[in-house]
């Protein structure tokens, strides 16, 4: 069965090895995680997603005031956990908590070669709007999408 809950600093070390084994180019460090955690409740939604007490995957949202743009900071499942509609839960989740903080839109970069994650947006009704070269380091491209909050 999934669960799901708000992280707390002690999942910081957890977080912080799931973070390497699926993003190793450019993966978060233990003090970004910390930073995400300390904003809870303020400018910052997390949701953890588990399994048998395990986590499992992972998602997180900024929204600095009311009236801009959201900020989609991250969204990651475990590959064996991929498929089951959990990514796409907790960014409703997300996009729910952002409207009521306010945000007129979600934006977020993903990197250009990360398919799975386009699919997710594109199912989402992200659109494209730009590029960014070497946005997660050299050769690495990310793709910046967006979506209205009506």
């Amino acid at each position: 069965m999934i669960t799901y809950r708000q992280p707390t600093v002690l999942d910081v070390p957890v977080l912080t090895s799931l973070e390497r084994s699926m993003f190793p180019d450019y993966p978060w460090s233990q003090a970004q995680f910390k930073e995400e955690i300390a904003g809870l409740g303020g400018t910052r939604q997390f949701i953890l997603a588990l399994s048998d007490g395990s986590i499992i995957g992972y998602a997180g949202i900024m929204v600095v005031a009311a009236g801009v743009p959201a900020d989609l900071l991250t969204i990651a499942i475990l590959p064996d956990f991929r498929g089951q509609g959990l990514a796409q839960q907790m960014l409703a989740e997300l996009e729910n908590w952002a409207k009521a903080k306010g945000a007129t839109e979600v934006i977020l970069e993903v990197d250009t070669k990360n398919e799975s994650a386009i699919r997710l947006y594109n199912f989402a009704r992200y659109e494209e709007i730009s590029t960014r070269a070497n946005y997660y380091g050299l050769g690495i491209d990310a793709l910046i999408m967006r979506k209205e909050l009506i």
